[in-house]
């Protein structure tokens, strides 16, 4: 109750002078007050009835500043103020009857202290009974703070949070009585005090003496008697959350069992629009899940029925290594890509490259693995022309006498270099609706190793259309089969979840876990909407794509290459293409000249494409191509491949 009561005198006596009511001030005030009175008495011709009336204000007022105590005090002091003014001066009383008269106003005032006193408690009793029932009855924890961040006001709700009992929070710090609290929220409570800030739903975890946790939420907002009045303290409301976040953590997994449940499904349409072999592994129940075109690739009319036809398919001297990779990738949780040996129905042997990834029970990273899921890529034929490759180079060592027959030879084995370097490539570009999108891959005239660039295009089931550029460090075999493996792991990826941010990220996963060090790509990753002309696009250490609408914007980005960095999160950017603007993205090759900078090369090509664009009437996608190649070669011949993609929204008038 004493502490009901100085909240409400609190509440009482706004702004500074509640220091008075809280220190030992009061103290203090209690002892002058009478002391005042007896100076005013001093000063002024008056009778005897005068200075106990002054005496019994400044005791009354004592009593209503500082309370009980500091009232008492205040009494003691002002009869003996009174005694003194009586020596020193006339009184109309006679001299014996003076100090009795100091006795009787003793008594009086002491007996108004106690009056007033009782006043204010009966106050704050009643105001105490009005709040109560409605702060117990709340379910959720309710506190009240004072200014210093001290606990005034606790409910059984929050005792029951906290493990102690209600009285014992009374006094106390918000970190006595909650050491678990981070200091970001601390920080805030203080912000209510200052600046009348309010907390939301802000998430701290309780460890009650009992040692067990509890989840909640945070709400505070600053009390005031009035609306524009200053700030007496903090109020709080903290509600237990720990079984709706268990609930809402169960969900998330039936949501990811269903999820899991759907990949199938999702194979199967991957493996139809891009062309791959997809399969996945359960482990919980021993399954094998192939597509369409895996069991065509395996000579089967249906998928095998167990885990020993399965591997039957493996070459023998392929199992023990796949066999190892495939159980450390379920016990890691870590995706792996491999070449290996597969064996036909029919007995023949082909050439298959695997990409798989891991399956987990929910979408917390250290879930339990409960399956496997992958692309297999028929790369019979591709290593096939490379052992051809390898042959001619062979042939052109021996044939060196001859210069004129090595000469046709280099150029008859550049030709199939750059058709293998095409094979690689999209046959055709998808159609685009209100747009033309056209691509051209320019290889250098006498380069006799094969280059890592490539574009690709394809259409998603939804209308929009996943576009991709980039190129892998290098000129060899080694840098092709790596552009050929990304390409096809970039299109399944957007299949899965097109968001270009989210498929850099995973390759970039990718490169660094199953690439040897050191491999790196540059790529950009488009995702457009035909019918909004919205353009999602994410950059991977590659040259900045060009945007004319009609004025030419670079699209700047400072995300890494590829396998530079481990755990890169990459950003995705979205910007609209008006009609008859173009969008335009190559390969380095485009800009990079011999011992000029790169940034010249850059601003040179801007100038190009700006001047193509404000030339008078529509400019085809295809034209934008011949014209800007032609313009950057026009002094100078290429010193790379190159890869050059138009993306152009047409006008009506188009």
């Amino acid at each position: 109750m004493k502490l009901a009561r100085r909240a409400l005198l609190r509440r009482t006596l706004q702004g500074r002078r509640r220091i008075w009511i809280a220190g030992r001030g009061r103290w203090l005030v209690a002892a002058l007050l009478p002391l005042a009175a007896g100076l005013v008495i001093l000063s002024t011709p008056t009778g005897d009835v005068m200075p106990a009336f002054l005496f019994l204000f400044a005791v009354i007022g004592a009593t209503v500043i500082g309370g009980r105590g500091p009232g008492v005090l205040a009494a003691v002091v002002a009869t003996a103020a009174l005694a003194v003014s009586f020596a020193l001066r006339e009184s109309a009383v006679e001299q014996d009857g003076r100090w009795v008269w100091a006795v009787v106003f003793f008594g009086l005032t002491v007996a108004a202290v106690a009056w007033v006193d009782n006043l204010l408690s009966d106050a704050a009793r009643r105001a105490t009974a009005l709040l109560d029932p409605l702060v117990e009855a709340a379910p959720a924890g309710i506190a009240l703070f004072d200014r210093d961040l001290r606990f005034v006001r606790a409910n059984s709700a929050l005792a029951g949070l906290t493990g102690r009992p209600a009285a014992d929070h009374l006094g106390r710090a918000v970190t006595d009585v909650l050491p678990d609290a981070p200091a970001e929220l601390i920080e805030r409570l203080g912000a209510v005090v200052t600046s009348g800030a309010l907390v939301r739903h802000e998430p701290l975890e309780i460890t009650a003496r009992s040692g067990a946790v509890r989840q909640v939420a945070v709400d505070a907002f600053p009390v005031r008697l009035s609306r524009e009045g200053p700030i007496t303290g903090v109020g709080a409301v903290l509600t237990d959350v720990t079984e709706r976040n268990r609930l809402e953590l169960l969900e998330r997994e039936a949501e990811q069992l269903q999820a899991t449940a759907r990949v199938t499904h999702r194979l199967l349409e991957s493996q139809r629009i891009a062309q791959l072999a997809g399969f996945e592994i359960s482990v919980s129940e021993p399954r094998h899940v192939w597509s369409r075109e895996l069991c065509a690739l395996m000579g089967r009319d249906a998928p095998p029925a167990t885990d020993a036809e399965a591997v039957a398919h493996l070459h023998p001297d392929e199992l023990e290594r796949v066999l190892a990779v495939q159980s450390r990738a379920l016990v890691t949780g870590l995706p792996f890509t491999l070449e290996t040996r597969m064996v036909r129905t029919d007995g023949s042997v082909r050439d298959v490259l695997v990409h798989a990834e891991a399956v987990r029970a929910g979408d917390d990273p250290d879930a339990a693995v409960v399956g496997l899921w992958g692309v297999a890529q028929d790369v019979t034929d591709a290593k096939a022309a490379e052992d051809e490759l390898e042959a001619a180079q062979g042939e052109l060592v021996a044939a060196q006498q001859d210069v004129a027959e090595a000469r046709e030879e280099i150029e008859a084995e550049r030709l199939l270099l750059e058709l293998f370097q095409r094979a690689m490539l999209p046959a055709e570009l998808p159609d685009v609706p209100g747009g033309d999108m056209k691509a051209d891959y320019l290889a250098v005239a006498d380069r006799i190793d094969v280059g890592g660039d490539w574009y690709d295009a394809f259409g998603l089931p939804d209308g929009r259309i996943a576009l991709s550029i980039g190129d892998v460090v290098g000129h060899d075999q080694q840098a092709a089969a790596i552009m050929g493996q990304v390409r096809a792991i970039n299109r399944g990826y957007m299949l899965e979840h097109p968001d270009p941010g989210s498929v850099l990220s995973r390759l970039n996963r990718l490169m660094v876990v199953a690439y040897p060090s050191g491999t790196l790509v540059s790529a950009v990753v488009f995702l457009y909407d035909p019918g909004t002309g919205q353009l999602d696009w994410s950059n991977a250490g590659h040259p900045f794509p060009l945007l004319a609408a009609p004025e030419v914007s670079v699209l700047k980005s400072a995300d890494p290459i590829l396998g530079a960095a481990v755990g890169r999160t990459y950003t995705t950017h979205t910007v609209t293409m008006p009609e008859g603007s173009t969008l335009l993205s190559y390969t380095d090759g485009l800009i990079e000249r011999r011992n000029v900078d790169l940034d010249l090369g850059q601003e040179k090509l801007v100038g190009t494409l700006s001047r193509i664009v404000a030339a008078n009437g529509p400019v085809s996608a295809q034209s934008v191509i011949d014209q800007v190649t032609a313009g950057m070669t026009a002094s100078e011949t290429l010193e790379d491949d190159v890869c050059v993609l138009a993306l152009q929204r047409l006008t009506d008038t188009d």
